[in-house]
């Protein structure tokens, strides 16, 4: 760190210097003119003398008046901060065939693969061989810091900063690890190696940017471009695929009733030579439930869907203690001569469970009249397989009791409590009995299910507030002029609803964030205010930057209680259909609805957020806990116990869930393929309950061979929109310190010394007025 300090003088108000100064000299010259007429006549070799003093005199005081500021400007200049991020995924492993070479590359990457060193060891030869390596090259300009990326985390293996001074030990010559990661991740694992940002930090990451995981890496890079750091990709592998047949998707639902067709559709990669026969073939416990034969093309992805009745699917094993599960096998596999080109069968297959649903998740939605946006809500759980949903509208018959609503509502309590999750558009309350009035309260209250209230322009839902269910409405109105019809209101999302995965539209939070005011907006919205403990998730802002609460949040009891100030969420199907509308309202229903639970006794209800999970992925437990009267117990300690394959892996605190009161939370470690089972116990001292859960992690297979190429285009986006570059693996060790060079990281300190207010100048002009008087008498001009 080497400071360089620059000192320039100012004055308040940043007039100019020279002009200041200028001034400053006119009226001392002006001074020392007025005083030489005093003593024209005295012929001492000193009577000029206090007409010099009296003129500094004025100068200083000039000066003074315009407020001098001397300024010291401090520059600390270190090194650039530089994060080389290595992908350590398995696909790092595979060799790539020299004659798949790209056309115009240098002869070093063909040499590499021609030796038969896999990505990996090239990689290493890259950073560590050599006379000077790379890793060594950058470390002499730069702060660097050399970090594997494993899945979803980053693993810090040395740094040398601060030239030297800061180093973890010398430099290395190999990772000393294997590339044996069951996913790759650009998103999160480059967050967790960069940490907090600065200027002056650049990211070179060296990968096949088979990015296959969570999170968004294009989001990522673009947020790197606000942060000033960025991102330089270096690919690893051919960009021709080697001949192979690879299953790089399933879509299949998780749940289905058995009267049902089980639908769904795979993608496979086709890179073989043309006319090869293949079978693809869905099976379960040996049993073939669907196939098809095709022939490859070699142009690369193809689309199968397929269906069979549910009913046909064959009992699971007297062994398997979840009878409502069946286990799939999805496999491609080619055949003839030539079927021994292909480059590994890894990839071929996949495995998927599916469950056997014995009820769905029910929703009541009831609204004043037919509106755009229930009517969209209807169609989107209408058809999700998970859902059962009932739609009323009210007819305006003059006598309630024989309207729509009254003939169609749940005519019990005990049907009532049924539904998870209870959608009330704008309707007056005057529609409803007294005691159905009461059975919502309870339905929310004391059964946790959920509510969503969505307002509309006849103001209905302010009558709640009224009558004896206003504990429901987590708002109040605001008396305020209507507003006119041209006025448009733009989304905003709170602080509080960007912590919320129901919320999330995008797979990055801070591109999430950016995204909600850029959603088509809203042409109506309704004054109110949030009422004491209720949470403010989203607003709306119209033109003259007034701001109104757009959804409103709160807990009531057992359940939970969300408020929508306006009815034109279905403005955001515009040119994309159901992208964000359906994805919003399948994600807040399932927040906001009563937790289901999958296995129940009469202490402890226990539940997950799926059925089904993919290697890798953590689940959501929930329990429950009622007392002898089944009253909810709010302040328990229950410890839930994860078992694998019979073995215990993991003891887990839960913790109360805000949204529910008498659920609890936890979050399980990442999951291995096979099958769990959760057990429950009341507190840490007492044993677990008899009460199981099973759940079943699929083995998808090594996603990290789906695809056997560098995703090129992938590591091209991500250096456009940090700002870096992208370069390939023979271009890496002669561009990259150059493109690094110009890399470092200011400081700058700026001090301000005050010299119009320092006693230093009056003194000054003290003395110099003084010595002018002593001579004045000696001269006898006074």
């Amino acid at each position: 760190m080497n400071p360089t300090t620059e000192t320039t003088l100012r004055f308040t108000g940043d007039w100019p210097v020279w002009p200041v100064v200028g001034v400053a000299l006119v009226l001392s010259l002006l001074m020392f003119v007025l005083y030489r007429r005093e003593v024209k006549f005295h012929e001492s070799r000193l009577s000029l003398l206090p007409a010099i003093l009296r003129s500094l005199a004025v100068f200083i005081l000039v000066l003074a008046l315009a407020g001098p500021v001397m300024r010291h400007v401090t520059t600390y200049r270190q090194l650039g901060r530089v994060i080389i991020a290595a992908d350590a995924s398995s696909s790092m492993k595979l060799t790539d065939d020299p004659s798949k070479a790209k056309a115009g590359a240098s002869t070093a990457n063909a040499t590499a693969a021609a030796s038969g060193a896999s990505r990996w060891q090239r990689l290493e030869n890259l950073l560590f061989s050599g006379n000077t390596p790379l890793l060594g090259k950058l470390a002499e300009t730069q702060d660097v810091e050399l970090t594997v990326l494993r899945g979803m985390n980053a693993q810090r293996v040395w740094w040398r900063r601060q030239q030297g001074r800061d180093t973890s030990g010398d430099m290395p010559r190999s990772f000393e690890l294997q590339p044996d990661a069951a996913v790759t991740n650009l998103d999160q694992s480059l967050r967790d190696a960069l940490g907090p940002t600065a200027p002056g930090t650049a990211l070179i990451v060296l990968t096949d940017g088979q990015h296959n995981s969570g999170g968004s890496p294009e989001e990522f890079a673009t947020a790197m471009r606000s942060a000033g750091t960025p991102v330089f990709t270096v690919g690893f592998g051919s960009e021709i695929p080697p001949a192979d047949l690879s299953l790089v998707d399933v879509l299949a639902p998780e749940s289905v009733f058995s009267e049902e067709q089980f639908q769904g559709s795979l993608t496979l990669s086709d890179s073989m030579p043309p006319g090869i026969p293949a079978t693809v073939r869905v099976q379960s416990q040996g049993k073939t439930m669907w196939e098809q034969k095709f022939t490859t093309s070699g142009k690369g992805e193809r689309r199968f869907d397929f269906f069979f009745p549910v009913r046909e699917l064959p009992a699971p094993p007297p062994t398997e203690q979840d009878k409502t599960l069946r286990l799939l096998t999805v496999q491609i596999a080619a055949s003839g001569e030539q079927a021994s080109i292909e480059k590994t069968r890894a990839n071929n297959g996949r495995e998927l469970a599916v469950h056997l649903l014995t009820k769905k998740r029910k929703l009541l939605i009831i609204d004043g009249r037919p509106r755009w946006e229930t009517r969209y809500i209807h169609n989107h759980f209408d058809r999700d397989e998970r859902w059962s949903v009932k739609l009323l509208f009210d007819d305006f018959s003059d006598d309630a009791a024989k309207g729509e609503v009254q003939q169609a509502f749940p005519k019990t309590r005990d049907e009532l409590l049924t539904y998870d999750l209870i959608l009330l558009g704008d309707l007056s309350p005057s529609r409803f009995k007294p005691e159905q009035i009461d059975w919502l309260v309870e339905f929310v209250e004391k059964r946790g299910g959920g509510l969503i209230f969505i307002d509309g322009s006849r103001g209905h839902v302010n009558e709640w507030a009224k009558i004896k269910s206003s504990a429901l409405l987590p708002v109040e109105a605001v008396a305020k002029a209507a507003n006119p019809n041209l006025v448009t209101w733009t989304w905003n999302l709170e602080t509080d609803g960007g912590r919320l995965d129901a919320l999330r539209l995008s797979e990055s939070p801070s591109a999430n964030a950016t995204l909600w005011p850029t959603l088509p907006a809203a042409h109506w919205a309704a004054s109110v205010k949030p009422l004491p403990g209720a949470i403010t998730l989203a607003t709306l802002r119209n033109e003259a930057r007034e701001t109104t609460p757009a959804m409103v949040f709160r807990p009531v009891g057992a359940g939970a209680v969300v408020y929508l100030a306006s009815d034109e969420l279905w403005r955001w199907r515009y040119q994309v259909a159901d992208l964000y509308h359906q994805r919003l309202w399948m994600q807040l229903a399932s927040w906001v609805a009563a937790p289901p639970f999958q296995a129940e006794d009469k202490k402890f209800s226990l539940g997950t957020d799926h059925l089904r999970y993919a290697s890798g992925e953590q689940a959501e437990i929930r329990v429950r806990m009622r007392n002898e009267r089944g009253e909810m117990i709010l302040d328990g300690q229950p410890r839930a116990t994860l078992l694998h394959q019979g073995t215990e892996v993991a003891t887990l605190t839960l913790e109360p869930d805000p949204s529910h009161a008498g659920v609890y939370r936890a979050l399980t470690p990442p999951l291995k393929p096979g099958g769990y089972e959760i057990a429950v116990s009341e507190n840490p001292l007492a044993p677990p309950t008899n009460l199981r859960l099973t759940l079943r992690v699929d083995d998808t297979g090594n996603q990290e061979l789906a695809s056997l190429t560098m995703n090129r285009a992938l590591l091209e986006t991500m250096a456009n929109n940090s700002g870096g570059r992208f370069l390939r693996e023979e271009q890496a060790a002669s561009e990259l310190p150059n493109l690094l060079q110009s890399l470092d990281r200011v400081q700058t300190v700026t001090k301000e010394t005050i010299l119009w207010s320092s006693w230093w100048w009056f003194g000054a002009v003290i003395v110099l007025l003084t010595i002018e008087w002593l001579l004045r008498k000696r001269l006898r001009l006074v």
